[in-house]
């Protein structure tokens, strides 16, 4: 199974150990998670938390892979930034906790975030591979909105509210995934 997890609660330090390589994050609340099938571990600490955890067979990611051409091998990513993920997946929690949920709903919502993993989280395409950063689809909308807006004063919290995440989570993920805070980018562009 692909195991998807979105932290619920935070802030609260991780640390995982894979092949001799040791990475230690943060994650806050919304942050994603992803350990694709047959991904493991050799170990992990992570402190006291609160997180919703899907899990997708392999045959829904195969068969999302198959309808948008690419390749079904997802990777693993800790703390990606990405609000379409994070909120379909509320959205699956609440049908299927609800009781009201509509099968056709739920399995259109399953398809719909098999899709969008195969597309942002595959080999191939995936740009959230840095701990914390943004994938290619949100960190294109950032650059754009920031772009469009050379003009005027743009300040954090406004393309927080543009693309939908909250600013500290925006200003982390934008630093992790261009290398650069957002003030610098800023300065850099309107020079």
């Amino acid at each position: 199974m692909h195991s998807i997890s979105i932290q619920l609660d935070g802030p609260s330090k991780v640390e995982v150990w894979c092949s001799e390589k040791r990475t230690r994050v943060t994650l806050r609340r919304g942050d994603m998670t992803i350990a694709p099938y047959r991904f493991s571990i050799d170990g992990a600490y992570v402190e006291p938390c609160e997180f919703l955890q899907l899990h997708l067979r392999p045959s829904v990611i195969e068969r999302a892979a198959s309808e948008v051409g690419r390749p079904s091998a997802i990777v693993p990513v800790l703390g990606a930034v990405d609000s379409l993920a994070e909120q379909t997946i509320y959205q699956l929690e609440e049908e299927l906790t609800s009781r009201r949920g509509a099968g056709k709903y739920v399995n259109l919502l399953i398809e719909t975030l098999a899709t969008h993993l195969v597309k942002y989280y595959a080999e191939k395409t995936c740009t959230a591979k840095e701990v914390g950063g943004f994938p290619k689809y949100l960190l294109e909308t950032t650059l754009d909105y920031i772009n469009r807006g050379l003009d005027r004063n743009l300040s954090i919290e406004e393309i927080a509210l543009a693309v939908g995440i909250e600013p500290a989570r925006l200003a982390r993920a934008f630093r992790v995934s261009t290398g650069k805070s957002i003030h610098r980018y800023l300065n850099e562009r309107f020079k």
